[in-house]
């Protein structure tokens, strides 16, 4: 008898102050997943949000305690921002190799929509990442395109109303 992993990675991706947050956070409680966001760490941990260097080590450190929580059999739900669709390919490889399912979930906004948020929501970096990243990643970002969308067994865009199911 072959045994199906029951696992899913929910990958939730998007710009600063688009709702990955909230978003992730249903997921987890309503999935009963693992929540893995390198934010909360860096916060924890003193380090600037806009500490790039740091932030990508971190993120691998993650992916590989992903991993094996996926194959343990345990859901997983990623906010890393996951800007560009390499990055977003990675996740989803780590999803694969653990015979994992994979949900895709993008959230999005007007550009002075997301800047508002990333301001009232405040912090010491929350001027930069109002002024500098979001308006420099705005135009660099690489939304979801169908051929990428259909890679994931799920889907759910920033026009959705999540609902948790398949």
């Amino acid at each position: 008898m072959d045994l199906v992993n029951p696992a899913r990675l929910s990958l939730v991706c998007g710009l600063p102050g688009a709702g990955k947050t909230t978003r992730a956070r249903q997921i987890v409680e309503r999935a009963r997943a693992v929540y893995l966001s390198p934010d909360e760490w860096i916060v924890r941990l003193g380090v600037s949000l806009v500490d790039y260097e740091f932030r990508f080590r971190l993120q691998d450190c993650m992916l590989e305690q992903a991993g094996e929580i996926l194959r343990c059999g345990a859901s997983v739900v990623v906010e890393f921002g996951s800007w560009t669709r390499a990055e977003r390919d990675t996740i989803r490889q780590v999803a694969v190799r653990a015979g994992a399912r994979t949900a895709l979930h993008f959230v999005d906004g007007p550009l002075d929509e997301l800047a508002r948020r990333v301001r009232a929501r405040g912090g010491p970096d929350a001027e930069a990442l109002a002024s500098d990243v979001l308006l420099a990643t705005w135009q660099q970002f690489e939304r979801p395109t169908p051929d990428e969308i259909a890679l994931y067994d799920r889907y759910v865009g920033p026009d959705a109303v999540w609902r948790p199911g398949r």
